[in-house]
């Protein structure tokens, strides 16, 4: 970590990730810190980018959650299964979620490049491709403006929000997904998945698929994700070795940055 040893290199890893993050969602860096047994690293990272938050069973110490993949990992924690997350931002049930989400790989998949890697996807990237035709648009109008049910089966209730955002400083739309919580959110409200939810996950994911990129989540690499301009996924990872050879990512969040992002492309989209 020898670009975060002074102040100066400080402030420019900080301004490189904000520009990262306003022209794309996401920053990655594929070698940030190899050693990696202890989270301290990641915990600076996220200090100098805003105010942390505390996930509950952690400790204002130390505010990390470190992944155990397993192939008996329940589905409310789909960091630990084996299967893909499937495209999302962190959260997406929270009315304050967190700004920012970072994974800092402690250890890479056995499998090698390709075992848990991360596939990224720009908000505004996936929100064009969908608008680029006439059904499309009027799609990204309707989820602008009419909420959407939210939930988990599993934990019971169900919240309204919108699937597209926008952010109130900037005019920049962004957006809030993921598959499993608006199906269970749509089975809660209606008891049933209606026509409408499957064409939002579909066309979603679809556009996802065809603007995003694929990152190698190596030993000691970086990511970090906004949870309102960005989408992210992870790919398969492997369970069926011995634990102490499986991946592992230091996990952490911000709460809010402690400077907002400036806008950064198109800054309103033809809603009509």
């Amino acid at each position: 970590m020898i670009h975060l040893r002074t102040d100066l290199l400080r402030r420019k890893w900080v301004q490189r990730v904000q520009k990262s993050l306003r022209t794309q969602g996401y920053y990655y860096e594929p070698d940030f810190c190899s050693d990696t047994i202890e989270p301290n690293p990641v915990l600076i990272a996220a200090r100098l980018l805003g105010d942390i938050y505390v996930p509950p069973h952690t400790s204002n110490c130390s505010p990390v959650m470190l992944t155990h993949p397993s192939r008996s990992a329940p589905q409310w924690r789909p960091f630990d299964r084996q299967t893909a997350i499937g495209w999302h931002n962190d959260f997406s049930t929270r009315v304050g979620r967190p700004e920012l989400s970072l994974s800092w790989i402690r250890r890479g998949d056995p499998t090698g490049s390709q075992g848990g890697s991360w596939r990224l996807a720009s908000a505004s990237a996936v929100i064009a491709s969908i608008g680029a035709s006439k059904e499309g648009n009027r799609l990204i109008a309707n989820l602008s403006k009419q909420a959407e049910p939210f939930g988990y089966r599993d934990a019971g209730g169900w919240r309204a929000f919108r699937v597209v955002l926008k952010s109130g400083q900037s005019s920049r739309l962004g957006l809030r997904f993921y598959r499993r919580a608006l199906e269970d959110g749509a089975w809660l409200r209606f008891g049933r998945i209606p026509d409408h939810t499957s064409e939002i996950v579909a066309r979603i994911e679809e556009a996802a698929d065809t603007v995003g990129e694929m990152l190698c989540a190596n030993t000691g690499a970086l990511l970090v994700v906004d949870n309102r301009f960005s989408l992210h996924d992870r790919t398969e990872q492997q369970v069926t070795v011995r634990a102490n050879l499986r991946r592992q990512a230091w996990l952490c969040f911000v709460k809010k940055l402690h400077q907002p992002l400036r806008s950064s492309g198109p800054r309103e989209w033809n809603l009509r």
